[in-house]
């Protein structure tokens, strides 16, 4: 690796139970500069140690005795542990069957490994962490590093203190705190914006089941359900974002949704069936940004017909 990289400063967590594993990638670390390495054996002591302060870099077996490592990786990715989702998470592989190295990766993980590791394999992928990392994925049950196959258009790019303290910059803690808050909030944004696309497909299904029926079936009556659902959480979601006006679009939908549940037992107002797209629509508009304010969003609420 490059003579510039100054490693003292770099926080690693080397988790294995694999003793001989543990020792060489010590060893490797130790030898290139890395100072400040904890060791465990076991994933309460990852837990522990992401709960209680945040480590630059984790370097991590796969068989534990007190749990499964893809359940670790997606509560870091998921913020249910820790404070830093975006911190690289790096898995050493002794079998590398294709399902492990599937659900590994699923569950979020940077990188892999094989064993027994050489020196050459792991600084490659350290190095990879510190200038080339992948753009993370935003999804309702998935936040990490782009897989094969997945749209990164609307990635971002993680916070990545790593970098700083390998290349010898200034790292000040409540910088990295803020990059990793401001990387939060564009994950909530993101969350949220996946929502127009999803309304949107629910209200593709739910109309023709609906358009000059004789009744609201049964089917026609759990996606009417299910609408009003994703509705009211995304109300609920919404508030003190900057996409709070797109509450009005969506009780506006719910409102509609709830009309039409109304009238099971006979004939689907067709006046209220027409509204569907154009509220979902709107919706859509809200996230890109087309509607901008509440004045604007109950404008377009009127217009498109709801009373």
């Amino acid at each position: 690796m490059n003579q510039k990289h100054t490693f003292n400063q770099v926080d690693v967590l080397l988790i294995d139970t694999d003793l001989n594993a543990r020792q060489g990638v010590r060893t490797i670390l130790s030898n290139n500069g890395f100072s400040n390495v904890t060791l465990g054996t076991d994933l309460a002591k990852v837990r522990d140690a992401v709960s209680t302060r945040m480590p630059d870099l984790l370097l991590c077996g796969t068989e534990f005795p007190d749990g499964k490592i893809t359940d670790l990786l997606r509560d870091i990715r998921m913020n249910k542990i820790g404070n830093n989702p975006f911190m690289p998470i790096i898995i050493l592989l002794s079998e590398p069957t294709p399902d492990l190295v599937k659900g590994i990766m699923g569950a979020g993980a940077d990188d892999v490994v094989m064993k027994p590791v050489s020196t050459k394999a792991l600084l490659d992928r350290i190095h990879t962490q510190i200038h080339r990392r992948k753009p993370y994925i935003v999804q309702e049950e998935y936040l990490g590093p782009a897989r094969k196959g997945d749209d990164v258009t609307r990635a971002i790019d993680p916070p990545n203190p790593l970098h700083a303290k390998a290349t010898g910059g200034q790292v000040n803690f409540h910088e990295i705190e803020r990059a990793i808050d401001n990387a939060l909030i564009e994950v909530r944004d993101r969350k949220l914006e996946n929502a127009g696309p999803e309304i949107a497909a629910m209200v593709g299904r739910i109309v023709p089941m609906l358009d000059n029926k004789p009744k609201v079936t049964e089917v026609a009556l759990g996606g009417l359900h299910m609408l009003i659902d994703m509705n009211g959480d995304l109300i609920s979601r919404l508030a003190g974002t900057k996409y709070d006006h797109v509450s009005e679009l969506c009780k506006a939908m719910v409102t509609v949704s709830q009309r039409l549940c109304d009238s099971t037992g006979g004939p689907p107002d067709q006046t209220q069936v027409k509204l569907l797209k154009p509220l979902s629509q709107a919706i859509q508009a809200g996230f890109a940004g087309g509607i901008n304010n509440a004045e604007t969003a109950r404008m377009i609420v009127e217009r498109i017909g709801v009373k």
